[in-house]
């Protein structure tokens, strides 16, 4: 073998080095950079009701009001993103779909987390959920902001989100949070599908009576939130509950009942 060949060969190897240590290096790289990727749940806790935002019309959005009068759903997003983001919103269309409640009973608002999108990305957005998922979200509000009024909602709703400057993307968690009508966090919702029994019952409880039917309220109370998990489980107890005081007015309807049939 001439010292060419030899000279080559050691090249080659010092070259397949070099990219398994850089492969190495972007793999701790992108590890270290989602493990800072999660919600820090804030429940019970008011959103400042001054950020303000821009809605896709340019006109300008304090947060506080539209978290009044009714429960809202708000999605920390990124109008651009290539994968989690539209996933996650075309979800919740297809769940809010299966809802019993009205749209307009509630409210979903997606905030973008890039200082370098405006009205015109929030447009553009719009206009593809109308495209893909109709009228359900005609009323959604998608709005964006500079970097301070995002990273002061991001750090209240406890949303840690990391922009990865060298490949110009943002790494965030996926999820919903359910805010009451009075701006106070209710609930999270992880990942990017949430069902439609756990949205449901998220909008009820932040609610408080003014969204479904006494039937809802009712169904409600047989169910406990996992903060953990992020879902509602069925409470055995509170079904047993429900279920022997609905078993105690059949009792006393049918005891009535017979009575006055006795009588005739």
């Amino acid at each position: 073998m001439t010292r060419i060949t030899w000279t080559l060969g050691w090249l080659l190897i010092l070259m397949a080095a070099q990219s398994h240590a850089h492969s190495e290096h972007e793999a701790k790289t992108a590890e270290q950079r989602l493990e800072q990727v999660a919600f820090d749940q804030r429940i019970g806790e008011t959103l400042p009701g001054d950020i303000t935002f821009l809605d896709r019309t340019g006109a300008p959005v304090q947060i506080g009001q539209l978290a009044q009068g009714k429960p809202m759903v708000l999605v920390m997003s990124w109008f651009d993103c290539p994968n989690l983001c539209p996933m996650l919103l075309g979800r919740l269309a297809e769940t809010a779909e299966k809802l019993s409640f009205a749209p307009d009973e509630y409210q979903v608002v997606a905030v973008s987390i890039d200082p370098g999108e405006g009205p015109e990305e929030a447009q553009a957005v719009e206009r593809r959920m109308r495209s893909r998922n109709g009228d359900i979200a005609a009323n959604w509000r998608f709005l964006s902001g500079d970097h301070a009024a995002i990273d002061r909602l991001a750090e209240a709703v406890g949303f840690d989100y990391v922009y990865d400057a060298e490949h110009d993307r943002y790494a965030h968690p996926a999820g919903l949070v359910i805010v009451d009508p009075d701006g106070t966090i209710n609930r999270y919702l992880f990942g990017i599908d949430p069902q439609a029994p756990d949205l449901r019952l998220a909008l009820l409880d932040a609610g408080k009576g003014e969204v479904g039917s006494p039937v809802d309220q009712v169904v409600l109370r047989c169910y406990r939130f996992n903060v953990e998990s992020g879902q509602y489980n069925l409470a055995v107890m509170r079904l047993l509950q429900a279920s022997g005081g609905i078993f105690m007015v059949a009792v006393v309807v049918l005891f009535f009942w017979m009575r006055r049939r006795n009588r005739l």
